[in-house]
């Protein structure tokens, strides 16, 4: 099982960098238009419904390399799809700088670091309560990803961009808990299941709001480094996800440089 889940983070990896690929390409087509219009132009281009599939085969592995995977370690492999999309700039004939490559070793280092270091333990099944508790902080990206559409200007993309973040957050610590319960139709009412369905509308929706409003660098970089950080800090929290004993050094490091080589390579979210 467990090597079923670290295929499963790859391929999650994978199926995101080319599903941003593809939304990007759509999300420029449908630039010249914002707000509300704008986005329902956007979910219309052909290249973005290919991604949302993308993205859709990519959230089943994501789920199943939860299994066992710590959310740590999983939402690091995830946003280092940022890596997918600057091999597939590299295809498409841009060159990359020193930088770029130096920035992809470092992200590749940070990712083995965390690899070696996290402990492979199924999560620890929460209350009811809590899964509630977690379902209605959708609450929190709604509020401010409202106040960040009626804004301007950078404050408005960087809102934006938070609240996509905070619920890309939400995807992720309801994916994490749903991994520890059973396949049945009981799972069609848990709110877990709902926080998936609704967090994740809401991270595109707020995500592809932001793009037509700021630079993509700094989007990016907002969005990856709160859905990066919060998961991994609440897995730790709510599920017991933990390090190998005697590798919290390596793990701290692992994960600094993950972040670090990320936001390094946060331009190529959206290639050209």
């Amino acid at each position: 099982m467990l090597v079923v889940c670290w295929v499963a983070a790859v391929v999650s990896c994978l199926g995101y960098g080319v599903g941003s690929v593809l939304q990007s390409v759509g999300a420029r087509r449908a630039a010249h238009v914002t707000g509300v219009t704008g986005v329902a132009l956007i979910l219309l281009q052909g290249p973005y419904l290919l991604g949302l599939a993308a993205d859709g085969l990519a959230f089943v592995a994501n789920v199943v390399a939860l299994q066992r995977l710590p959310l740590f370690l999983v939402q690091a492999v995830l946003t280092a799809s940022v890596a997918v999309t600057a091999v597939v700039a590299a295809i498409r004939g841009e060159a990359l700088s020193r930088r770029d490559w130096a920035s992809l070793g470092v992200l590749g280092v940070g990712l083995v670091l965390l690899s070696l270091s996290a402990s492979t333990e199924s999560a620890l099944r929460v209350s009811g309560l809590s899964q509630w508790l977690i379902f209605t902080s959708l609450l929190i990206p709604v509020v401010l990803g409202m106040v960040g559409v009626r804004l301007r200007g950078k404050p408005s993309s960087d809102l934006l961009a938070l609240s996509s973040g905070l619920a890309f957050t939400g995807v992720a610590v309801a994916s994490r808990g749903i991994s520890g319960l059973p396949l049945t139709w009981h799972l069609l009412l848990n709110p877990l299941l709902w926080t998936i369905l609704v967090q994740g509308a809401l991270g595109m929706v707020f995500f592809a709001l932001a793009l037509q409003r700021g630079a993509v660098t700094t989007v990016t970089a907002i969005t990856f480094v709160v859905e990066m950080v919060i998961p991994s800090i609440l897995g730790v929290v709510l599920f017991g996800d933990g390090v190998a004993q005697g590798l919290v050094v390596v793990a701290v490091a692992g994960f600094a440089l993950a972040v670090a080589g990320t936001l390094a390579l946060a331009r190529f979210a959206e290639p050209a």
